[in-house]
């Protein structure tokens, strides 16, 4: 691998040799005293991720020039740290939005605007463990810069982590977010009873229902089937079956969405989960 272009001290562009695409390559003083056309010292690499186009290429430079090396070197830390505890790789484009917003963020609170995350109880309920990484960045945005900032800003940090490994513009993951409390909400007060937040059952629900408003919100169509085990459901799971029949009229009535046979009984599955659950509590 060879240097196409030096950014600064830590950052090149660079071609990856097994796909041909145009890569940034991070590491601590990896570009110091190069040039174009040196070879990159592997030892030195931290950090290799893809741009998609000539645009993203452009853009991630202007980012380079415009926002201070020491926070998108915070923001990078962010990024390795939120991998590491997600188990996962996160979506390029964190690299770009997280920066910027982190930069534009800590200008803000310098001149002492704050700016209210409406999301933030909904955040913290169904992104706990982003919300922790949002928690995290904000100690070491304070060991670095000096400034507390209140856990509106740790959600807003939670929302570019969450948005980046939906593979979703930010509009619609904050979409997608407000529909699954919805459907929460709607769960709980049909069914009557008080969802565990702490339970596995609870976990696979808002999993399941996550990726569900992902792909209403996004208008994509499940792959449709004929399941045997729609009339059990009925039949068997009567209280389970008419809250997924709730929840499937309101899809359609307030998004648009048509729900199929396979998409009822996934729902019953764990919507009987839950009330399993609470019968033993109570």
């Amino acid at each position: 691998m060879r240097i196409s272009k030096v950014l600064n001290n830590n950052v090149i562009i660079s071609v990856s040799e097994e796909t041909g695409q145009e890569v940034v390559v991070m590491g601590k003083g990896l570009a110091f005293g190069k040039s174009k056309g040196d070879l990159v010292e592997k030892d030195k690499i931290e950090k290799i991720f893809t741009l998609k186009d000539g645009s993203e290429s452009s853009k991630f430079q202007q980012m380079l020039e415009n926002i201070p090396q020491e926070v998108v070197e915070i923001s990078e830390k962010i990024i390795s740290y939120s991998e590491e505890k997600l188990g996962r790789q996160l979506e390029n484009n964190i690299h770009l939005a997280l920066a910027d917003h982190l930069a534009f963020a800590i200008n803000r609170f310098s001149k002492g605007y704050q700016i209210k995350n409406y999301l933030l109880w909904e955040i913290k309920k169904l992104y706990n463990k982003e919300f922790q990484i949002g928690l995290w960045a904000l100690k070491l945005i304070e060991e670095k810069f000096n400034i507390q900032m209140p856990e509106d800003e740790a959600g807003f940090i939670a929302l570019h982590i969450i948005n980046a490994t939906m593979g979703e513009s930010m509009t619609n993951t904050i979409d997608i977010t407000n529909m699954v409390q919805e459907l929460l909400n709607l769960i709980k007060y049909y069914l009557k009873v008080e969802l565990n937040t702490g339970s596995l059952y609870y976990d696979r629900l808002v999993t399941h229902i996550r990726f569900f408003a992902q792909r209403v919100i996004s208008k994509k169509t499940a792959s449709v089937s004929e399941t045997p085990f729609y009339e059990m459901m009925r039949e068997n799971y009567s209280q389970a079956f008419s809250c997924a029949l709730k929840i499937k009229e309101y899809v359609e009535k307030n998004y648009d969405y048509l729900l199929g046979k396979d998409e009822i009984v996934y729902l019953c599955l764990h919507l009987q989960r839950v009330i399993d659950e609470s019968k033993r509590e109570n």
